[in-house]
């Protein structure tokens, strides 16, 4: 029997593309084609391949820390097969899917060699969750350089740094539950009496996502290679800002709260070009080349078309379906 879900996929991939194409052309139209190639053609590319070293170094630690993590939940894996499945995760995140979907494909292929799908979905959550609130906490420091500096002047800035703050908040308290067995059982206690479907499902993937007393002494590793990784992520986007002149002592604190926006954006799985329009305007807003108001749209561009092709290797393995045929297990 044919499987009806394939025509309803094909279209939702199609309705993306079609999204995406619809943005391009939008902010083509809004910017002017010759702006923007004019913009791409002042690029420095010795700061883009410099941002494309860091991005492919930030996989290759990625990898390193989801592997960690896959071990910690009992799913040994070679580290050039964790490599691979990272990546192909990474070409989803960078490309239209946005970050839930890669990371859904990451987990699938650990489910399909492994057989452990509840134990591969803790470990890529404990992943993507490192790395969120690492993010959050780079957005409090850029938030903090703010303050300091007196430019929290205008409505969107202050509330931006208040989704900061709130965000940040809201990440401590996962952190609690995943860290804390006081906070664990108060809230295994409410789940009990709620009246949710598929409790017992809900319970065992969360029972899998949390850290037991052994398992403390991974925090600390994770926590500094979380922090590392998305120090450089907000690298790529400053060395493509260099790349166009963008950069300077007075801006690059918006980096560390603007990124880590965009990062929370990639939770939703949007097209490419949304994201990109996002964060071309938040940096516009900001101040970034009043009198070239397309370079900020490049900057950003620039910094997806890195991400893209530094993690193309893994959009390669997933169609050619070699990952299949890479033995999994040490």
């Amino acid at each position: 029997m044919a499987d009806r879900s394939e025509p309803k996929g094909i279209a939702g991939f199609l309705a993306k593309l079609g999204i995406t194409a619809l943005v391009i052309a939008f902010i083509v139209w809004r910017l002017g084609w010759r702006s923007i190639m004019s913009a791409f053609a002042q690029a420095d590319y010795a700061w883009v391949f410099l941002g494309f070293a860091l991005f492919v170094l930030s996989g290759i630690l990625g990898s390193f820390q989801w592997r960690l993590l896959l071990h910690n939940k009992g799913i040994p894996m070679r580290f050039p097969r964790a490599l691979m499945l990272y990546f192909v995760g990474m070409f989803f995140n960078n490309f239209v899917f946005g970050m839930i979907a890669g990371d859904a494909v990451k987990i699938a292929l650990v489910r399909s060699s492994s057989g452990q799908g509840r134990a591969g979905f803790a470990a890529t959550f404990l992943d993507r969750f490192a790395g969120l609130l690492a993010m959050a906490v780079l957005a409090l420091f850029g938030s903090a350089i703010l303050l300091k500096r007196g430019l929290v002047n205008d409505g969107r800035t202050f509330t931006a740094v208040l989704a900061v703050a709130g965000t940040f908040a809201l990440f401590c308290g996962v952190l609690s539950f995943v860290i804390s067995r006081r906070v664990q059982r108060m809230a295994f206690a409410v789940l009990e009496v709620l009246p949710l479907p598929s409790k017992p499902r809900i319970v065992g993937i969360l029972q899998k996502i949390v850290f037991e007393v052994h398992d403390r002494h991974m925090l600390a590793p994770i926590a500094g290679l979380s922090m590392l990784i998305q120090l450089m992520h907000i690298g790529v986007h400053i060395l493509c800002a260099a790349s166009l002149g963008l950069l300077s002592p007075a801006n690059f604190q918006y980096f560390f709260i603007f990124v880590p926006i965009l990062a929370m954006l990639m939770m939703i799985p949007l097209p490419f070009g949304i994201k990109e329009g996002i964060g071309g305007t938040l940096f516009m807003l900001a101040g970034f080349s009043p009198e070239s108001p397309e370079a900020p749209m490049v900057m950003e561009f620039l910094a997806s078309l890195v991400g893209i092709a530094a993690s193309l290797v893994g959009g390669v393995l997933f169609v050619t379906g070699r990952l299949r045929k890479a033995q999994p297990r040490t």
